[in-house]
């Protein structure tokens, strides 16, 4: 009973998170959260620097495909293959969040000096962006992958964000450290097996 009550209470609180976001739309989807900050894209994210964002959300292709009677069932393959698509790219900003927080782990372990309410953040940013993600990942099973455009914008957005807060860090590191930790984090994405760029 208290399992089917916290499921759906934690349902409401990213359904409220998913109407916020569509009630706050910025125009910041596509753009980065400070185009003045260097980032450097940490190694072994896939999913977060896809360019560009409208080849896996855009539905040009798919209403010119729709106004077209004879072409229906191409229509609806299209619809099913992108919704499959945007299911993967969703699940790949997920994993992207673990790899930050391996990362953020990893920099943690390797001397980085972190105060705890940077660390608090980093780690509420985190969950939020992984609840917020099940979320819109659910949006899209059940609506398809062009009702949401704007959802699926803030979740990049949000993995986005949770990088370059957990990179930022790394900024307080003299240049010969930060060469040494870039090595060994690609060493330790090697031993787990993952891809370094």
């Amino acid at each position: 009973m208290v399992g089917i009550v916290l499921t759906f209470l934690v349902a409401a609180l990213g359904l409220c998170l998913l109407f916020v976001f569509f009630l706050r739309h910025d125009g910041t989807v596509g753009k980065h959260p400070n185009d003045n900050q260097v980032h450097v894209p940490i190694a072994g994210l896939s999913a977060v620097f896809f360019p560009p964002f409208d080849f896996i959300v855009g539905n040009d292709d798919y209403r010119k495909l729709r106004t077209r009677p004879e072409l229906k069932s191409v229509s609806e393959m299209f619809w099913r293959d992108r919704r499959r698509i945007v299911l993967m790219w969703l699940d790949e900003l997920r994993k992207d969040v673990h790899i930050l927080w391996k990362f953020r782990r990893f920099l943690v372990r390797y001397g980085l000096l972190v105060t705890f309410r940077e660390e608090a953040g980093v780690v509420f940013a985190g969950l939020l962006a992984l609840l917020y993600l099940k979320v819109v990942r659910a949006a899209v099973f059940i609506f398809g992958p062009f009702a949401l455009h704007g959802a699926l914008g803030h979740a990049r957005l949000l993995v986005e964000r949770l990088s370059i807060w957990g990179i930022a860090p790394l900024a307080r590191m003299p240049a010969s450290r930060k060469a040494e930790i870039e090595q060994r984090w690609t060493q330790q994405l090697l031993d787990m097996g993952m891809r370094t760029g």
